[in-house]
């Protein structure tokens, strides 16, 4: 029988996804916080569903700018078949071989695919099931069970990439009379829902580049304090750093916070150094309504009207 005990913070293995449009940077992000998580490239593991499109990354250089070195791989292609279980069973391999770290990518595969529970669910049809039945096989409900044991392991990190498209449907348009395809926005290509069992889940906004520049993201959900739902964040080596700490060393969110508002302040300062920065920068501050002193400002507006004072 379980017993009560006082709660703690402990070390926690990291449940990230990472979710964007075919091409927006998931896999080359998934790597870069893959090490910021481990010191050794060879306790790295990938899955790689992409026609082995993360031996591209070998060798080049990061945002940070160190170098994407050697990591443990397997390519799971159609011929293997994209059921959850395989992915599970290459997981346990991986984590029986001494990996701190597993990346998959992409998770997306798992779901619309051959093998995939649509597939699956489809060849039940084809068998003469009706919808209902054919979900409730035993191979597929079994298959289907395994989506939520995907995103997060006991043993290890684990990252997973996922594919989003845009979304259609019909609506009424009572200036024109008729009823017209309307975009309901962007959704993953994955089920309804498994984007709220990871602990962090991300949508990729820039990729970034090798010459320095850092990939952004926006945070769809967080379980991490130093990490906040709605906001938008540049992946840059020190966050990385934080996040590890966060994870593995139970750093508390406030002396992380007051070291992101250094930095950031930092950054500020030097971004101002002439005085059309300076009135640009002023301008933003006013129209804003805060009339305190910079380190006074909110984390949150500091960071908005950066990003804006950046891309003037």
């Amino acid at each position: 029988m379980a017993k009560f005990h006082k709660a703690a913070r402990q070390k926690l293995k990291a449940s990230i996804m990472i979710e964007g449009l075919q091409g927006s940077g998931k896999s080359g992000l998934a790597l870069l916080i893959a090490k910021a998580l481990t010191d050794d490239w060879d306790k790295i593991y990938a899955i790689d569903t992409e026609n082995r499109s993360l031996d591209l990354f070998q060798g080049i250089k990061m945002n940070t700018g160190d170098v994407f070195g050697e990591f443990n791989k397997v390519d799971l292609t159609i011929e293997d078949g994209y059921a959850p279980s395989n992915y599970l069973s290459l997981r346990d391999e991986a984590v029986k071989a001494g990996a701190e770290v597993i990346v998959m990518d992409s998770i997306s595969h798992m779901w619309n695919r051959k093998g995939g529970l649509l597939d699956l669910v489809a060849e039940a049809q084809a068998n003469g099931l009706d919808n209902y039945r054919s979900w409730g096989t035993e191979k597929n409900r079994r298959e289907k069970e395994l989506l939520n044991d995907i995103v997060r392991c006991k043993d290890a990190h684990t990252i997973t990439t996922v594919r989003i498209k845009e979304k259609f449907g019909m609506e009424y348009d009572e200036t024109k009379g008729k009823t017209a395809v309307v975009s309901l926005g962007e959704q993953q290509i994955q089920q309804d829902g498994l984007k709220y069992e990871p602990d962090l889940v991300l949508r990729m906004v820039n990729p970034g580049n090798m010459d320095g520049t850092n990939p952004t993201v926006y945070v769809i959900k967080s379980r991490y304090a130093i990490l906040k739902t709605g906001e938008e964040y540049e992946i840059t080596k020190e966050l990385l750093t934080q996040l590890r700490g966060y994870l593995e060393e139970g750093i508390d969110p406030e002396v992380i916070f007051k070291e992101q508002r250094d930095q950031l302040i930092a950054d500020i300062k030097d971004y101002c150094d002439t005085p059309t920065r300076k009135s640009i920068w002023k301008a933003l501050k006013e129209s804003s309504g805060f009339t305190g002193k910079l380190e006074d400002m909110p984390l949150s507006l500091m960071k908005e009207l950066y990003k804006r004072l950046t891309e003037e």
